[in-house]
């Protein structure tokens, strides 16, 4: 009996709780275009009995057909014939501005409008709406006014108590709140550690990717609201994080992924997009156009060219990528379909639901956050082994720079790091033009004090990265991790200028003629070191004091 009198007051209770939310989205909404002409501040289209007929059923209240460019709207619902106590109405967002009224006074506004029935956009809050306690059975109106593509209402609309919808948002909320708190302080790390001696730009966009995306998450999240009512200022941080994401993850890929691409496109495509966040944020500013318009250029771009180029490249790198890789697009690809989803969402071709995006942004976070400290442990390693590999390794007596068998080690090293990351390296070599002269006409004391100052000047003018040693007799080499040909190109040419402008003692000016090659895809050690002496010799039979590439 005890058992069965407890069943029976849980299914009671069920019922209960199922009676206290009613999906009002789901009545007999009418729509009606236009605006109402107002007597004494009551518009008449809430209280005639006339003209019923020009009200037109809708399922639902968004959007209504042949709208004809038309930016005023009214809608009208029945209430139910019972309400829950304390009742409100929750709206999850309304496109642009409303207001509503019960027996033709105003309950309730979001934004101003004019004299003419038209307003400025001021976000996209939720609403809550005071029910009267007579209002069971009756009309409630709305009035609209949009210029955006959408006209009227999105998401849930919902009859429940006031603290019944607290207690719901808190429940879908609670998660993103915390997804995105931990993401904004993820990117916090991230974004000092790039700041610290770690210069790496794909920390700095990872940082920038978790900042926009948690900042997105956290303030989507409703509950935020009550507490931080700002839905304007709030609108312009989601609409900046809103259009980063495809920026910092085009970036993000560009920097990361080291396979060439045809035509530059991941990199065309972060420019690109750069460039849409920047005008479209000042101009909505400035005041040239509304926000909600940038939101409609940037979904037809975003979907129809950016997402496909970049879902194409995610795919391809997947399938040829080391691991590294492979965790980076598969990360991308799931945050990618999340962004699609709720874009069909949206635009009104998937039905409304709570979706998971908290979930989706944390698995994202988790691998991006793997692949980076794989990379970072990586880096570290190789920066000690390379550390311990210099103090173990003997330098060149005379000038103290790496010596051959260092130089083969590093050159060996770097050939590793090609095939394993590939990252660009190039070598540079260069020869004293001339010098056997110096040492037939002063003497091989003064030739080693050439050899002494050219050394130092190739320490001094090269970067910490590069390593710089004595290749033979008066012959200097030095290699130049994560460097294309362009780059070393410059590099040599003014390591050429610098030496050509520096007074030898006894000796005057001396020049040197340069050899300048990269590693290339299915190189080995022994064709790059011949390349970069035919070029260094080619320098020497164009008139020697040049810089010369292969």
């Amino acid at each position: 009996m005890k058992t069965i009198t407890i069943l029976l007051f849980f299914i009671i209770s069920l019922l209960a709780n199922e009676s206290k939310e009613i999906d009002l989205s789901k009545a007999n909404w009418e729509y009606r275009y236009g605006d109402s002409p107002f007597e004494n501040s009551i518009p008449l289209w809430t209280i005639e009995k006339e003209n019923q007929n020009l009200w037109e059923k809708i399922e639902f209240p968004r959007n209504p057909p042949n709208r004809n460019n038309q930016t005023n709207v009214w809608f009208r619902v029945k209430l139910p014939d019972v309400l829950p106590n304390d009742s409100y109405l929750y709206i999850v967002s309304t496109d642009l501005i409303n207001q509503v009224y019960y027996e033709g006074k105003e309950i309730y506004h979001f934004g101003e409008f004019d004299k003419d029935g038209k307003g400025e956009f001021k976000g996209w809050p939720f609403h809550l709406i005071s029910l009267a306690n007579d209002s069971a059975g009756k009309y409630l109106y709305f009035r609209i006014y949009s210029n955006y593509t959408d006209i009227g209402f999105w998401g849930e609309i919902l009859i429940s108590s006031k603290i019944d919808i607290f207690e719901k948002l808190l429940k879908n909320d609670l998660p993103n709140i915390i997804v995105g708190s931990i993401s904004i302080f993820v990117s916090i790390l991230f974004l000092l550690t790039f700041l610290s001696k770690i210069k790496r730009l794909e920390l700095l966009i990872l940082g920038l990717l978790f900042l926009t995306q948690g900042l997105n998450v956290f303030f989507s999240s409703k509950i935020i609201e009550i507490y931080f009512y700002f839905p304007l200022f709030k609108q312009y941080i989601l609409a900046i994080a809103y259009f980063f994401f495809p920026l910092g993850m085009a970036f993000f890929m560009d920097k990361s992924i080291n396979y060439e691409v045809p035509f530059n496109l991941i990199k065309r495509v972060w420019q690109v997009h750069f460039i849409y966040l920047f005008c479209a944020i000042l101009g909505t500013i400035l005041g040239l156009f509304n926000l909600p318009s940038t939101y409609e250029y940037f979904d037809i771009f975003y979907n129809f060219i950016t997402l496909p180029i970049l879902t194409i490249f995610m795919i391809y790198f997947f399938i040829i990528g080391d691991k590294e890789t492979k965790i980076i697009t598969f990360s991308f690809f799931i945050i990618s379909i999340y962004w699609l989803y709720s874009t069909l969402i949206a635009a009104g071709l998937v039905p409304w639901e709570e979706y998971p995006s908290d979930v989706a942004v944390f698995i994202c976070l988790l691998l991006l956050s793997h692949s980076m400290v794989l990379k970072l442990t990586y880096t570290k390693e190789l920066e000690e082994a390379k550390e311990e590999l210099t103090i173990l390794s003997s330098t060149d007596y005379l000038t103290k720079l790496n010596n051959r068998k260092e130089i083969d080690s590093l050159l060996k090293l770097n050939e590793e790091i090609y095939i394993n990351c590939k990252d660009d390296f190039s070598v540079i070599l260069l020869d004293v033009d001339d010098f056997k002269m110096v040492n037939d006409t002063f003497g091989h004391l003064v030739g080693d004090d050439v050899l002494i100052n050219i050394s130092n000047i190739l320490s001094k003018f090269t970067r910490k990265t590069d390593s710089v040693g004595r290749w033979g007799g008066e012959e200097f080499i030095i290699i130049c991790p994560k460097t294309n040909l362009e780059e070393a190109s410059k590099l040599a040419e003014n390591l050429r200028d610098k030496i050509s402008k520096y007074i030898f003692d006894k000796v005057g000016n001396k020049t040197a003629s340069f050899g300048v090659v990269s590693y290339k895809e299915d190189d080995t050690l022994t064709e790059l070191l011949s390349r970069v002496d035919d070029a260094m010799y080619l320098a020497k039979s164009k008139g020697k004091n040049r810089v010369e590439t292969m």
